[in-house]
């Protein structure tokens, strides 16, 4: 074991791994001084795939695909690299130095000034850490000196269980809706889930969706296209009803439009698909399902609409919206909260204080090297993974413009003037969307080049049933010729 010292590694923590937390990991760990390391923290042990989801709880044989192994999240090994760049005629390049670089696989159960409490133990545990051995090593000397540190077994239990920070991105995401909400932390249990949503799905002759969002719509789409069109059949697989259960599907929206974000096209678009697939569409209606139970599907039962019409289910998916999982942050500074739970952030994507009572009270650290991102984050975007993998580059290279400020003002001699870090704004952009419309179709408004300002509106047939999810894997640097891993 290494002895912590002096001139300790300084952690960079990134709560979260999704799509905004596996970019900023990725990034700080080719950027990322000697003198610092990225941690990263997920209770996860595989990457959520989060876009493929209902596609896969839908149509069985795909479930594994939506899990993808972290176990490159910090850059690709260097065996992988060298044995891709050789050639017949030059020997693979020399190796570069070894990563410094940590996952740790737990969930974050308190933050606090300066560190974070973890769920589990990771001196028991230091064996399932991954990254560089002597990196590890260093990691778990320097929990086991504030062990040592601590006064009393109680306190000896929680230094085991603190990591410090110096800086911290908080991309901790949202919690889903509950056809998606799951507790499973590996792999084998994420699919049996996904796995028993296709049962329940398949079982069902009667779905009704409430809510027609990006989910409910791609939920209503697949399981017509799937069950009721008879082109589709060969994707039901072995396990599924046969003949196949034709299946009556109801989606009930609040608003009077689907999208209204976007632009009218993507409506008629969506529209035009539900009349096609035989969705039943009610729009401008929000039922109160307060006391409708969920726990025994299969029973027949009667949404009465306002208008008096009555809708029977037998399987009842509430695609009513995702929400923050900020309970951390506004645990730890009340007031820097939205009304909607999310987290402000300033144009720099730092945590925004302002409405933080006795902010002084907080240390510069706090005040000042404190980032979210993604879907948590208040930073004036639609929610969607491509934003905050956009927001991951601005605030890695303001992380990255403190520390070389830092370093260069401790170099300065004695009552010279301190330099000032010249940080970047995030550059926001429009909503952009792509939206699948049952198993090949899709409706996209994007943004047609970089410097384009103004969206247009595509229409597709021919998507792949299981969502090119090999394109995700390779960019986690996976490996997807092994899609159980």
């Amino acid at each position: 074991m290494v002895a912590p010292s002096a001139t300790a590694t300084r952690n960079v923590l990134v709560l979260g791994c999704s799509y905004a937390g596996a970019r900023a990991a990725k990034l700080l760990s080719e950027t990322l001084p000697s003198s610092h390391r990225v941690v990263v923290i997920d209770r996860q042990s595989h990457f959520n795939h989060l876009y493929l989801q209902p596609r896969v709880s839908v149509v069985p044989g795909h479930a594994p695909k939506v899990f993808v192994p972290y176990q490159n999240v910090l850059g690709t090994p260097a065996s992988s690299t060298a044995a891709a760049t050789a050639t017949a005629a030059a020997p693979p390049p020399l190796a570069p130095p070894k990563a410094r670089h940590v996952f740790v696989s737990a969930a974050v159960t308190e933050l606090h000034d300066g560190y974070v409490e973890l769920d589990r133990d990771l001196l028991e545990h230091e064996r399932d850490l991954e990254g560089d051995e002597e990196e590890v090593d260093r990691l778990t000397a320097e929990l086991e000196h504030s062990q040592l540190e601590a006064d009393g077994t109680r306190a000896k239990k929680e230094a085991a269980r603190r990591l410090k920070w110096d800086y911290l991105i908080y991309a901790l995401g949202c919690t889903l809706p509950p056809p998606l909400a799951s507790v499973a932390r590996t792999k084998k249990d994420g699919v049996s889930f996904l796995e028993a949503q296709q049962a329940a799905i398949d079982k069902a002759s009667s779905i009704l969706i409430v809510g027609g969002g990006a989910l409910g719509i791609q939920y209503a789409t697949d399981i017509a296209d799937l069950y009721n069109n008879p082109a589709n059949a060969a994707h039901l697989g072995e396990k599924a009803a046969s003949p196949p259960r034709k299946k009556r599907i109801t989606l009930v929206h609040s608003r009077d439009r689907f999208m209204p974000l976007y632009k009218q096209e993507v409506h008629d678009e969506v529209m035009r698909r539900m009349k096609e697939l035989g969705v039943d569409v009610v729009l401008g209606e929000r039922p109160d399902l307060g006391d409708v139970k969920d726990d025994k599907p299969g029973e027949k039962r009667i949404l009465r609409l306002s208008d008096g019409r009555e809708v029977e289910y037998d399987l009842l998916m509430r695609c009513t919206g995702q929400k923050p999982n900020s309970q951390l942050m506004r645990d730890f500074l009340p007031g820097v909260l939205d009304k909607h739970g999310y987290i402000n952030v300033r144009d720099t994507l730092q945590v925004d204080l302002s409405r933080v009572p006795d902010q002084d009270r907080y240390s510069e650290r706090v005040r000042r090297n404190l980032f979210a991102i993604g879907d948590v984050a208040n930073a004036g975007v639609i929610k969607a993974g491509h934003t905050g993998w956009n927001q991951a580059g601005p605030a890695v290279q303001n992380i990255m413009c403190l520390i070389e400020t830092d370093a260069a003002n401790a170099a300065l001699p004695p009552g010279a003037p301190l330099e000032s870090p010249k940080l970047v704004e995030y550059e926001r952009s429009p909503p952009q969307i792509k939206l699948t419309l049952g198993l090949g179709h899709s409706v996209s408004e994007l943004l047609p080049s970089m410097d384009a300002k103004e969206t247009v509106i595509k229409t597709a047939s021919d998507g792949p049933v299981d969502g090119h999810w090999k394109v995700m894997w390779e960019g986690m640097g996976a490996d997807p010729s092994d899609v159980n891993a």
